[in-house]
């Protein structure tokens, strides 16, 4: 009888420690993945705050590019301004020089035109005289 509650706890011991050997063995699967997950997590978050500076670089350089873009479109635009204003001075220049030209044009026929008639009456006078 003894023998047989020395198995007997011999087994439940056994038992015992199987059961003790399948904790351990979840508590080693539990901290693996533990370390695992933490591991994951740490790689996530590196590459998480790799982004972020990658996007703060890109906000920068949009906003750098944006500035310099601003500043070449306005010094195009004050160029186009001057050219368009001194275009428009010429122009302007022309036409008076042109108008006053018109204007010298109009005078001298004007004073050949009188000259003309002066003349055509001078050759009637003329004829009319030699005809009497």
């Amino acid at each position: 009888m003894i023998d047989e509650r020395i198995n007997k706890t011999l087994k439940e011991l056994e038992q015992g420690l199987i059961n003790i050997e399948s904790a351990r063995k979840q508590v080693e699967k539990t901290v693996m993945s533990y370390d695992s997950l933490k591991r994951t997590t740490s790689e996530y978050v590196d590459n998480l705050r790799t982004i972020t500076v990658k996007v703060h670089e890109l906000v920068d350089n949009v906003g750098k590019d944006y500035t310099q873009k601003i500043k070449e479109f306005e010094k195009d635009r004050d160029s186009i301004l001057n050219s368009s204003n001194a275009a428009i001075e010429k122009l302007s220049a022309t036409t008076d020089e042109f108008n006053e030209s018109l204007s010298k044009i109009k005078t001298k026929l004007n004073y050949s035109l009188i000259l003309n008639v002066a003349l055509f009456i001078a050759l009637v006078l003329t004829v009319f005289f030699l005809i009497k």
